[in-house]
Parts: C-alpha cells; sequence; structure tokens
C-alpha cells in the first residue's frame, strides 16, 4: 500500500510542477473549437482566448496548400498590422480572436496563432478552417439540369409521336395501293 500512495504522491507532485511550469511562463492559450465550418460568402469566427503576464503580441496565419500567410500581427489597444487581402475583411476581438468576412473556398486551411510576451515566451494554437459551398448554388444547378432533360425528353417524345404517325399514314397509304392494286388485277383477269 505505501507504494501505491507514493505513486500517486509522486504523480500530483508532477502534475503540480508541470502546473507551475505553465505558470512560470505566464502564457496560455485556449481554444474553444479547433476545426469551424463556415459557407462561402458568410462570417468566419476563429475562437481563442489568452492568458499572458505582461506585454503581448498576437500573430495569426494562414497555411494552405498555396502556402503560408500572414495574416494579422497586434498588441492589444495599441496597434494592429494587417495583410493585403485582409484589410476589409478581418475584425479583431479583445479575447484574440479573429473573425474573416466573405469567406471564400481559398479561406479554408489552417490557421495558426502565436501569443508571445515580451520576454521571447510563446504559445501557439491551430484552427482548422472548413469552407463549403452554399447549397442554393447547388441546387440552381440541380434544377437547371432537371429542366434541360425535361425538355430534351419532351422534345423526343414529340419527334417520336411525329415518326410514329408518319409510319401509320405511310403503311395506311401502302394498304390502299394495295388494295387499287389487287382490285385492278382482279378486272384485268375477268
Amino acid at each position: 500500500m505505501k507504494a501505491n500512495s507514493w505513486n500517486h504522491n509522486s504523480l500530483l507532485l508532477i502534475v503540480c510542477l508541470f502546473g507551475l511550469g505553465l505558470h512560470i511562463n505566464g502564457i496560455g492559450i485556449s481554444i474553444p473549437h479547433s476545426i469551424v465550418n463556415a459557407t462561402a460568402n458568410e462570417n468566419a469566427t476563429l475562437s481563442m482566448d489568452y492568458r499572458c503576464n505582461g506585454t503581448l503580441s498576437i500573430k495569426w496565419k494562414h497555411l494552405s496548400p498555396w502556402g503560408m500567410k500572414d495574416i494579422i500581427v497586434w498588441k492589444p489597444g495599441t496597434y494592429q498590422n494587417i495583410s493585403k487581402g485582409y484589410e476589409n475583411r478581418i475584425l479583431v476581438f479583445r479575447n484574440g480572436s479573429i473573425q474573416l468576412s466573405n469567406v471564400q473556398l481559398y479561406d479554408s486551411g489552417c490557421y495558426a496563432v502565436t501569443v508571445a510576451d515580451a520576454e521571447g515566451c510563446s504559445k501557439d494554437g491551430v484552427i482548422i478552417l472548413n469552407i463549403n459551398e452554399p447549397v442554393h448554388e447547388d441546387l440552381l444547378f440541380v434544377i437547371v439540369i432537371v429542366a434541360v432533360l425535361v425538355t430534351l425528353s419532351t422534345v423526343l417524345m414529340f419527334f417520336l409521336w411525329i415518326c410514329n404517325q408518319s409510319v401509320k399514314v405511310c403503311k395506311i397509304k401502302r394498304r390502299a395501293r394495295n388494295a387499287n392494286g389487287s382490285t385492278e388485277m382482279e378486272e384485268t383477269s375477268l
């Protein structure tokens, strides 16, 4: 029993020291949603919250298949440095979160946030943003395709009806000719 008690105490000591180590660093990041889903042409909020002792800076980057782009760097309450392409599309919140307006498919990807203090300590967080195409555009596409197919099938059915009527007329004329031909043959043989 004593060894088991020692293991629990050791584990408790390690957890406390680990927690103390995080506290000494003085920086903490909390990301409530590591995956964010949004629809194109809408807004997407990348939520986070930080804890930092002293002066800090916050930096957001976008990692995509086309490379890495800086989005914004700022010190709360002092300045904001927003990259081109995001100047009129970004809203910054006091807790470090950002909101991208009018997101497009190319905004999909991985967003990294870095919170750093004046002493050079930093913590990173990651959020994955998935952008979906609006459903109404897909629905409109389906409606157009169905309308085209219905129109084509109506035209084809009308064409088949005309062909069928033409065949019937030809058969009637052929029977009439055959009937006239057999009547003439009977008259000639008499």
